[in-house]
């Protein structure tokens, strides 16, 4: 039997802590995993809250005055790092339950502070860019991380030129805009503003975050190619039930905030998180065994980034089946190549490019540059990893081509995670369809967005164990 997989913090009352019947898994920095190859994956885990959709509605809690209520918070150390964010900015933040299942949030509305303000956002970049946005009243505020190699070599500087457009002095590190930033607000005006979103959509969702707010109200001219634009969809989905109005046109190119609207406390809940769901899905698509079989709950209809992410599995040939907001997969089955637009499912790319390792043919994930620029190289260094485990990929500026290997791989060596979530479960993937196991080194990251993501799949029938 593979030994217990996690260390587990007191169980405390303030935000930060585990969440429902998810524990919030502590791994060691010098940790490693071994993944053996592994038989049936079997289950009906619980797929973790929407990371993206926790941090813009707890953005939006704090930017109004009141309370609110935020129903199933997803747990990672992302959301931990905006605890703390909104804290710095005022929020007052407590648990409804011992579950930890509903969190109380009193907003502040407009951030104010007198004194100079810091924020350590850990490895969260999209904590980063939205904190950036909103904090731009404060007179000073300072973000610094204590992960100088992965969210620390980050570009910012398309916001940062942005917010230095309406007044904001931006000091930040080198010419790419790097951590620490320091943002002194005294003269922060609306009016009009353009912005490049091609290396990332989260500069656009920090202004639209920021607008409502500022007296002026601000026109968004977005000067290039908006990638992710499902991810600004949530954005402004998340504003629209703050009570905000935002005039944009169907190109998500031209947008106008009339200044001065007040966000409405109210309550949300959150939906299960589709890149996760990916992760679990991929687990079971790449097993070669027929007894495989996953049921995933909580995964509503009619999200862009699902509907897109369950039409890849279904042209790969998986048997995949959906009842409403539930998803039944069944393992065993020979699957086949695919050619895709990687933008509209980012954060799913590293796991599919993982599945296509065991396909038939070729397969090939295009518009994904911007995979560059995230906690690792996710194009580079994915494929670098995976190269090592035996898998045939080349990566490209823009793409990832896979020449896939339905016999399986060998294995046998060890992969570094490159300080990356996603590389990390797309590495777990390889390794149960490996020969001679992989061994995962890196394993702490996994907590940015799925924390008990390894005690999860070791009850799904993952043969794993700790080195």
């Amino acid at each position: 039997m593979p030994e217990e997989p996690v260390s587990r913090k007191g169980s405390g009352t303030g935000p930060g802590q585990a969440q429902g019947t998810a524990p919030k898994v502590y791994l060691p920095a010098d940790q490693k995993i071994y993944i053996a190859p592994s038989g049936p994956i079997y289950g009906n885990p619980e797929v973790p809250s929407a990371k993206y959709y926790t941090l813009r509605y707890l953005i939006a809690a704090t930017l109004a005055e009141g309370e609110s209520r935020i129903v199933l918070p997803a747990s990672s150390d992302d959301s931990d790092a905006l605890f703390r964010g909104c804290r710095s900015l005022g929020a007052q933040l407590s648990w409804e339950d011992n579950q930890q299942r509903v969190l109380i949030f009193k907003g502040v509305g407009c951030p104010k502070a007198t004194e100079p303000v810091a924020i350590n956002v850990g490895n969260a970049g999209t904590v980063l860019l939205l904190l950036l946005g909103v904090s731009a009243f404060l007179p000073q505020v300072t973000f610094i991380t204590d992960h100088p190699q992965s969210l620390g070599k980050r570009p910012n500087r398309e916001l940062l030129e942005a917010l230095t457009a309406l007044g904001v002095r931006c000091e930040g590190t080198g010419p790419e805009g790097y951590l620490p930033i320091t943002l002194y607000g005294d003269n922060l005006a609306g009016g009009s503003v353009a912005i490049s979103a091609a290396r990332s959509s989260q500069y656009l969702s920090a202004l639209l975050f920021l607008a409502p707010l500022l007296k002026e109200g601000l026109g968004i001219t977005v000067t290039d190619d908006l990638k992710s634009q499902p991810l600004v969809r949530a954005t402004l989905k998340v504003l629209q039930e703050a009570n905000i109005v935002v005039e944009y046109d169907q190109t998500l190119r031209h947008f106008f905030i009339v200044g001065e609207q007040r966000y409405q406390p109210r309550e949300y809940v959150i939906p299960g998180d589709y890149p996760s769901a990916a992760t679990l899905l991929v687990l079971c698509a790449a097993s070669n065994d027929p007894q495989s079989q996953l049921r995933l709950e909580r995964l509503p209809q009619g999200e862009e980034i699902g509907d897109a992410l369950l039409g890849v599995f279904l042209s790969m040939g998986a048997d995949l089946k959906r009842d409403g907001e539930t998803i039944l997969l069944r393992g065993g089955r020979r699957l086949h190549s695919i050619e895709i637009n990687g933008d509209p499912i980012i954060d799913c790319i590293p796991v599919l490019v993982a599945l296509a390792c065991f396909a038939e043919g070729e397969s090939r994930f295009y518009n994904i540059e911007s995979l560059h620029y995230k906690e690792s190289d996710r194009i580079n260094d994915l494929c670098t990893e995976l190269r090592k485990a035996g898998c045939e990929v080349t990566p490209l500026q823009d793409s990832i081509l896979v020449h896939g290997k339905p016999q399986g791989i060998d294995g046998g060596v060890t992969v570094d995670s490159h300080h990356d979530h996603r590389l990390l479960m797309a590495l777990a993937i390889a390794g149960t369809r490996s020969r001679y196991g992989l061994t995962l080194t890196g394993v702490e990251h996994i907590a940015k967005s799925y924390p008990h993501f390894f005690h999860e799949i070791q009850q799904l029938g993952v043969d794993l164990n700790f080195v």
